[in-house]
């Protein structure tokens, strides 16, 4: 080759191997490199990266290729620490600069090649992480599957009716409920409520004295009289009683209707429905119109 020529093959050289390769974007160079390469290296057989032995340029010549090269020497890239591979990078350019004797050493790639090899194998990672992303997503269904068996299996039911709560009674002292009356002893505590008396009561009337600190709702007419015998006696009118058991607090409901004393339909209308929840000494009243 002549000198223009390996100043053109410099050149095309810088472009594919420098640190700022361009070629891959100019096939008309890259197939004059191929060219340029196959007349330097004729009957060439071996993929190894060979060395060109050239005589040094003039100073001149050196210029120009500098020239050539403007993007390659402007401005010298940051070294790069290459990742672990098993193989070096099929193009990479070790080195411009002259020997003792005076000649440049190059380094060649293969100049069969015109694209750069894959990136070593990754599928052990992935095919690991896949394995666990499908473990995950099983794991996920199975437990979704389990809650919604459960749920399924057993449907809820609301332990509270959401009511409202609209007064707190506590005992009075001018309610006298006589002795042994619907289980009322002389002790017991009494309550008025819109022409209702509530007593405390050794059982409840209509659970057969099961559970503890029961209490029974009657209408306040239809109380005996002070003088009244109370194992003889006639009422006219609804009776409701209920017990503690367990946990569970001793509680009366029921709804508003022709029954009810004249007064307490005055003050809530037909059809809707009281509570009485008894705590302690306390009992609370809660209202529900639907």
């Amino acid at each position: 080759m002549d000198t223009a020529t390996l100043d053109e093959l410099r050149a095309l050289r810088a472009r594919a191997y420098g640190p700022s390769a361009d070629i891959d974007q100019d096939p008309a160079a890259l197939r004059r490199l191929h060219e340029l390469e196959a007349r330097q290296r004729p009957g060439a057989a071996s993929d190894a990266p060979a060395l060109v032995h050239t005589p040094a340029a003039p100073a001149e010549d050196e210029s120009a290729a500098a020239r050539a090269e403007p993007a390659a020497r402007a401005e010298p890239a940051s070294p790069r620490v290459p990742a672990p591979q098993p193989t070096p990078p099929p193009r990479h350019v070790e080195g411009h600069g002259a020997s003792p004797s005076g000649e440049h050493l190059v380094a060649e790639a293969d100049s069969t090649s015109t694209s750069a090899d894959p990136a070593p194998p990754k599928g052990g990672l992935r095919l690991r992480t896949r394995l666990l992303w499908v473990l995950s997503v099983v794991v996920a269904a199975t437990v979704a599957a389990g809650v919604t068996y459960a749920i399924t299996s057993m449907a809820p039911v609301s332990v509270s009716s959401g009511a409202e709560q609209i007064a707190t009674l506590e005992p009075d002292t001018l309610v006298d409920v006589p002795a042994g009356w619907f289980g009322a002893g002389l002790s017991s505590a009494a309550y008025e409520y819109y022409g209702l008396t509530l007593f405390e009561a050794a059982g409840g009337f209509s659970s057969a004295g099961n559970g503890t600190d029961c209490f029974t709702i009657v209408a306040t007419d239809q109380l005996p009289a002070d003088d009244a015998d109370t194992n003889s006696w006639s009422m006219n009118g609804p009776i409701y009683s209920g017990c503690r058991v367990g946990v569970f607090p001793a509680t009366v409901q029921f709804a508003i209707d022709s029954n009810s004393p004249e007064e307490l339909r005055a003050r809530f209308p037909d059809g809707s429905a009281l509570q009485f929840v008894r705590d302690g000494d306390r009992i609370g009243v809660f209202h529900s119109s639907e």
